[in-house]
């Protein structure tokens, strides 16, 4: 099959992550137009990269021809440009969070059944080498019966990152703060590990920005279905910016993994493992893409240093490389994505039911 064909809606901050990944497969993928409602935008990134500009999501899917639409816009818009894009005959690639209300993610992921197109949404984390590994302890039973997870995202955004955009920081458009823009990752890491979720609690608050309608921390304590149990923290408050970590505690051992690497492996048969830096892939089976246009991204496993901690563009390359040939290989080979929109709703899912424990203060009992 000749190389598949791809568009972006949303030319914000991440699209340039996305048009880095398109062109790291160059035998598999090219990207051919561009869109953004603020035309300066579209044609600046149309003009950069040689592709077409358009101001208007309709327009370039009647007037483009490609195969996969690349979701990059705000996050309560991201199930309606994905609708979009399916009942035009597109696959869709969706930024996280696949929307912020399950009702939309629910429609996309109907849109996208309905018409025969694949979904995949963005979930890099669960590349990296820290996730892989743990995944594989996981599947060969050596961590024995869970008993405790917990999720940390001890971030720090700017003030002037709220102000930048008009939808920053607002439950419309945002879908929420800390936990559903930067903590969601590892939400989904701790959701994929720990299985479904029985009920929550929750505390939220707003410290150290000011005009935004969201959160800047809260923290979780949850029950699973499992009867294991688990905590969870996202914050954009914590100057200057330190880890993310799943921390995950089994009768058989204990596994932390922290900014994507697994950095202990202790096991009660006595085996022990540490520091763990290059780790081979494990299933899904996507290499660690050496991407040579992109050095300054903290490598291309998906284990830079800062991940994002302080600045919301210092992510590595690739784990968005690996959702792309996933997605491509999907196409190709007729089967399900490995971040297909259930697996994304389950994440929004537990975010969703943070946030009402959060307001109500009252335990939230799933499913929602």
């Amino acid at each position: 099959m000749s190389k598949l064909r791809f568009a972006i809606v949303g030319c914000g901050v991440i699209h340039g992550t996305h048009i880095d990944a398109i062109r790291a497969l160059p035998d598999d993928a090219e990207l051919v137009a561009v869109c953004d409602e603020v035309p300066e935008l579209a044609d600046k990134t149309a003009q950069k990269h040689g592709v077409r500009a358009f101001h208007d999501l309709t327009a370039m899917l009647e007037g483009a021809d490609f195969d996969v639409l690349n979701v990059c816009t705000p996050s309560g818009m991201h199930a309606k440009h994905g609708v979009q894009g399916a009942r035009a005959g597109k696959h869709v690639v969706c930024e996280k969070p696949i929307d912020v209300s399950l009702e939309a993610a629910d429609a996309l992921i109907a849109a996208c059944r309905d018409n025969r197109v694949k979904l995949e949404v963005i979930s890099q984390a669960r590349y990296s080498s820290g996730m892989r590994q743990l995944r594989k302890y996981l599947d060969e039973g050596r961590l024995g019966t869970l008993c405790y997870a917990e999720a940390t995202t001890k971030w720090y955004r700017t003030q002037e990152y709220y102000d930048s955009g008009g939808w920053r920081g607002t439950w419309e458009l945002d879908g929420g703060g800390a936990l559903m823009n930067q903590g969601v990752h590892y939400v989904d890491q701790l959701r994929w590990v720990m299985g479904p979720v029985k009920s929550v609690t929750a505390t939220m608050a707003t410290r150290a920005h000011e005009r935004i309608e969201v959160e800047d921390v809260v923290t979780a304590a949850i029950e699973f279905e499992s009867g294991a149990v688990g905590t969870l923290l996202a914050s954009t408050a914590m100057y200057p910016g330190f880890k993310q970590a799943l921390e995950v505690y089994g009768t058989g051992g204990t596994v932390i993994v922290e900014n994507s690497r697994a950095r202990h492996a202790q096991f009660t048969d006595g085996k022990e493992e540490r520091g763990q830096h290059k780790l081979a892939a494990y299933p899904p089976e996507i290499k660690d893409f050496q991407v040579l246009s992109a050095p300054d991204q903290g490598g291309a496993s998906g284990d830079a240093p800062a991940q994002g901690a302080s600045d919301p563009t210092a992510i590595s390359l690739g784990g968005h490389v690996a959702h792309f040939k996933d997605l491509i290989d999907a196409i190709r080979d007729d089967r399900e994505t490995f971040m297909n929109g259930q697996e994304a709703r389950n994440a929004l899912e537990l975010i969703v039911g943070v946030y009402r424990a959060a307001r109500t203060g009252e335990r939230v009992h799933f499913p929602l």
